[in-house]
């Protein structure tokens, strides 16, 4: 394993935190730790923002150059904000807080440094980028297309001479620091991931350690604030390397202890076969048991026959070691929701009372107006702003699931600070939605490039009639949250008053509402031709209209209400908190707002981890009743990215219900909820143990960064081949090789492209249509590709590589595996050979 590699990785990331953290404490004055766990997202997201949008619009060149001048204007801008931005009266300068608090920052430091270190051992025990079980084909393919693009978009190495139709940004943020490192693009693959992983349990510390430090109004980020600190690393526990309770699940269905029919009543996939017997053995041996930890969910078509269902969790990512758009927003989404949290913290003053008089226009005018003043206020200002829009509207760009979730978290913060300044909650709604539409808004514009390029395979929203989640699959995922989440809302029931008469309404809007939510994207779908058109795909199935009894609408909605009666629990259980969330935040935002327009600290507190729970309540209530439309047709992708971002928030929220529910609580119900709560974490580290040793099989071969050191071993030809088209191969030179299936991926195709960022005419098709919502340019390549390697006409062959403007061709095992030897005969009198190792033969014009 090349050490050097690992701490000049660790340095340049360091480098981005030191540049970063005069705007983090910029942004973040009233945080006791001045947004110090945040300081790399914040270099990172600004540096990488600027350098992509100069490389978009041709001011900036993609290289070591260009972002040496991004990181210049950060750190310039950095301290001259720092310098002209009044801070809080009690707050010191950062060199004086770097003095008091040098403890903390050594426990941050500490922290990052241990999880990269332990994460990268990890990885050089499991670092091939392959196809099986994953999607790292594809990452490195966006990667080296980075790194061989000049300007943006980057050049897409699956379909010559169009752009990445993605969201992308994180992939910039991992080629800058690749550039900056000089380390070649598959080994620094390996250390994406462990940084990724030391960014989000940092960032998960610092945001629950300044909460805590808020709740006891504290205004100082102490190492001797044992509370804070023990509640900050649960916090990252819980976030970023707890599972869910499957581990538990793995371990009993290997020693064979449970009866056949508790598997068959659970219904979770191979665990649903019961064993055959009892066994001496605790630990699971079934082939790639760990990933049954990301498929927990199951549902099932009208015709009885299973659906895939992603349930992803953090750890579960970081495990798998893709490098996907939702876990590199991971880091962003905590800065995202660290500014929701400021938001709050930032003093009120009243606004403006509306003068008497005037018309419509004028009135609309000083509404406009006077939520501008207050946003600007919230935000601390213009530029404030202008930063807080770069941060949301960069996780459009990041992982697009993400931007409304987020929007909304910032909203419900707008309505909580607003509320405190008004007679009564209800009034902060319009400026608060005006306030967030501003945050929108600003976000979508300062990524217009972005969008210009952007096609995405979503379709419109669809009606989940048929498929309500069990409760038991439910439980195993979200266990231990549901307890701290109940406890949490229990011991904030009995100690703040006057929500009980909110909680009728409250709980009829999220029982309700719901269901009148998937009866509206019914009726849309029912009124839509494409919609009917669905619909009538579904009723014309033959087994469908067995199990349903007939081919009408009738019969569907009947089939669909039976399935529901059958199965309302999770749909129950998570209405039923989330109005009892809402009754008990409403309450809350009044009692403020008749008490004084700052409020306390504590109580700024608590509002704000039930915004989390709202949110976090509401993503996977959402999905019992609607899906997004995509290429998969069934709820599979929405499950995955609203779970994923429900776990961080309920992760959160139940760190802090831990230490909130410890404090408050006394006695019986203090001693069996931390006892509950220590059972159900330990059942959730089952499986971070058992699978990290299973996966990395146990740490027994040889540690390398190097993630096609499997490629040299196996196929030495094409190993040699690459690095040769490496280091001689222009940046925009195209390539043909055998394209991948359009009806599969994760196969051996696409390979030269992938791990060199030379384009070729078609990569994995499948993920090209997913990508830009059709087929139609790959369908159009498929044949003339074919025809380019089949034909045994030079001429047609000349015609198609000059069509194409095609400077190397490849031919290797794969290429002689799928076409006649005969036909790849031609290329040896159109063009010369610049590489030949064994069965590999590179031609060049």
């Amino acid at each position: 394993m090349d050490y050097i590699s690992v701490l000049v990785w660790w340095l340049v990331i360091l480098l981005f935190g030191l540049i970063g953290w005069p705007l983090a404490a910029s942004l973040f004055p009233f945080l006791p730790d001045r947004g110090y766990t945040l300081a790399r997202p914040v270099g990172l997201l600004l540096t990488g923002y600027i350098l992509w949008l100069g490389a978009s619009f041709r001011l900036l060149q993609n290289n070591p150059g260009g972002i040496i001048v991004a990181l210049t204007v950060v750190a310039v801008t950095g301290l001259i904000w720092q310098r002209r931005q009044a801070r809080p009266d009690d707050a010191p300068s950062l060199p004086a807080w770097l003095g008091q608090r040098w403890r903390y920052v050594l426990l941050v430091e500490a922290l990052f440094a241990v999880t990269y270190l332990a994460w990268v051992y990890y990885k050089a025990h499991n670092p091939n980028i392959e196809t099986a079980g994953g999607e790292k084909w594809m990452e490195i393919a966006f990667i080296n297309g980075i790194l061989r693009s000049q300007h943006f978009p980057p050049q897409d190495p699956w379909l010559s001479g169009f752009g990445i139709s993605y969201y992308y940004f994180g992939y910039v943020l991992m080629a800058m620091v690749t550039q900056l490192t000089g380390i070649v693009s598959t080994e620094a693959f390996n250390l994406y991931i462990p940084t990724l992983l030391a960014l989000t349990l940092t960032g998960a510390f610092g945001l629950m350690a300044n909460l805590v430090n808020l709740y006891q109004n504290r205004l100082t980020a102490a190492i001797e604030n044992l509370p804070a600190v023990a509640t900050g690393l649960l916090a990252a526990l819980f976030v970023g390397l707890l599972g869910n309770l499957i581990g538990v699940l793995e371990v009993l269905h290997k020693r064979g202890l449970l009866p056949p029919a508790f598997w068959i009543w659970l219904d979770i996939r191979d665990l649903k076969i019961p064993p055959a017997g009892p066994s001496a053995s605790w630990i699971p041996d079934r082939f790639i048991w760990w990933w049954r930890g990301s498929r927990v969910l199951t549902d099932y078509n009208l015709a009885g026959h299973e659906q895939e269902v992603i349930d992803e969790f953090p750890f579960f990512s970081f495990l798998l070691g893709d490098v996907h758009p939702h876990v590199l927003a991971l880091p962003f989404v905590l800065l995202v929701i660290a500014l929701a949290l400021h938001l709050l913290l930032r003093p009120v003053t009243p606004p403006e009372q509306p003068a008497a008089g005037g018309g419509i226009v004028d009135k609309i005018r000083e509404i406009l107006e006077n939520s501008w003043r207050e946003l600007l206020q919230a935000s601390g200002g213009g530029f404030g702003f202008g930063l807080i829009a770069v941060a949301v509207g960069g996780l459009s760009f990041l992982n697009t699931w993400d931007f409304p979730i987020y929007l909304g978290v910032i909203g419900l913060a707008l309505v909580v600070r607003y509320a405190r300044s008004r007679p009564a909650w209800s009034d902060a709604l319009l400026p608060a939605l005006l306030g967030a539409a501003a945050i929108g808004l600003a976000g979508v514009l300062l990524y217009l490039p972005f969008y210009a390029t952007f096609q995405s395979q979503a379709r419109g929203i669809l009606p989940n009639l048929w498929n309500p989640t069990r409760l038991p699959q439910f439980f195993v995922f979200f266990g231990p949250f549901l307890v701290a989440v109940t406890a949490l809302l229990l011991a904030l029931s009995a100690r703040r008053g006057g929500w009980q008469k909110r909680l009728g309404w409250t709980l009829q809007l999220t029982v309700l509402g719901p269901l009148l939510l998937m009866l509206t994207a019914l009726t849309g779908l029912l009124l839509s031709p494409a919609g009917r058109g669905y619909v009538e795909g579904l009723l014309s199935d033959p087994m469908v209209q067995q199990v349903i009894g007939s081919d009408t609408i009738g019969a569907l909605l009947q089939a669909s209400l039976a399935r529901r009666l059958a199965n309302p629990w999770t749909f129950l259980l998570l209405g039923g908190l989330l109005g009892w969330v809402l009754a008990l935040a409403i309450g809350l935002a009044e009692s403020a707002g008749q008490q004084h327009a700052d409020g306390s600290r504590s109580r700024l507190v608590e509002q704000f981890v039930l915004i989390l729970l709202v949110v976090g309540l509401a993503l996977p209530l959402a999905v019992e009743f609607i899906y997004l439309r995509d290429n998969f047709g069934i709820r599979m992708n929405t499950i995955f990215k609203f779970y994923f971002q429900a776990w961080v928030l309920l992760a959160l929220a139940s760190a802090f219900a831990v230490y909130y529910v410890s404090v408050r609580a006394r006695g019986a119900p203090r001693l069996l909820f931390q006892v509950v709560m220590a059972l159900l974490v330990a059942g959730g580290l089952i499986y971070p143990v058992l699978a990290t040793l299973n996966k990395a099989n146990n740490f027994q071969d040889p540690a390398t960064l190097n993630g096609i050191a499997w490629i040299a071993q196996n196929r030495p030809d094409d190993y040699a081949a690459i690095e040769w088209l490496r280091q001689n191969a222009p940046d925009n030179a195209i390539i043909l090789e055998a394209p991948g299936s359009s009806y599969a991926a994760y196969q051996y195709t696409g390979r030269i492209s992938a791990l060199t960022g030379l384009p070729t005419l078609l990569g994995w098709g499948g993920h090209e249509s997913q990508w830009r919502g059709n087929y139609d340019e790959p369908a159009r390549r498929e044949p003339e590709i074919d025809l380019l390697f089949n034909t045994l006409d030079p001429r047609q062959a000349q015609a198609l590589l000059d069509k194409y403007h095609i400077k190397y061709v490849y031919v290797g095992a794969l290429e002689r595996e799928r076409y006649s030897p005969q036909s790849l005969k031609k290329f040896a009198n159109l063009m010369t050979v610049a590489f030949q190792q064994g069965d590999v033969i590179i031609y060049q014009r």
